[in-house]
């Protein structure tokens, strides 16, 4: 019987830096979004969006250099409370390009649907890799990053609905119309 494959440090650096990529790509797509989109309050929950992805990958950004750097993970408050380091910055050259991935033009729907699929992808590629962690910290980080898109996915989706169906933005916490006030 063959023994269980296990995930060695290349592995997992290999899904951190693909990690990375993503989250760079959703920080620029929702800043495209909020760019394009014509609701302000639209604008807002993709500004913050923007900020959760910063987040996100700062985070990335720390477990990597650990992994990287000794091979052990650090769970996921540890790196979140980690002080910002402007030298950890695993793609450089890419630092000034920005994909464009909300077309110009784009309505508030075609927004959203990109960044649904988007997030739909993002939830599945962070659940596969903590099903293919061997190290519990491991599974433990990508369960709470998937948990986390998962949330955006669920936020966009309700707003994509009730935008195409009432013609307003929607608000989660008070399941509600968003109005400023």
């Amino acid at each position: 019987m063959e023994a269980p494959m296990t995930m060695d440090t290349s592995d997992s650096l290999a899904i951190l830096r693909e990690a990375v990529r993503n989250e760079l790509d959703g920080k620029a797509m929702y800043l495209q979004a909020a760019d394009r989109t014509k609701d302000r309050l639209g604008q807002a929950m993709f500004r913050s969006f923007a900020n959760e992805e910063e987040e996100h990958l700062h985070i990335l950004q720390v477990q990597y250099a650990e992994v990287n750097e000794s091979g052990d993970w650090v769970d996921l408050d540890a790196a979140r409370n980690e002080p910002r380091d402007p030298t950890l910055v695993l793609f450089p050259q890419e630092e000034g390009e920005v994909k464009e991935i909300i077309p110009e033009g784009a309505s508030d729907l075609e927004a959203l649907q990109i960044a649904i699929d988007f997030e739909k992808r993002a939830v599945r590629m962070y659940e596969q890799a903590a099903s293919d962690a061997d190290n519990p910290t491991a599974e433990a980080f990508y369960r709470q990053l998937a948990e986390w898109e998962g949330t955006h996915y669920e936020i966009l989706d309700n707003s994509y609905d009730y935008l195409a169906n009432k013609g307003e933005w929607y608000f989660q916490e008070l399941e509600m119309p968003m109005y400023e006030g």
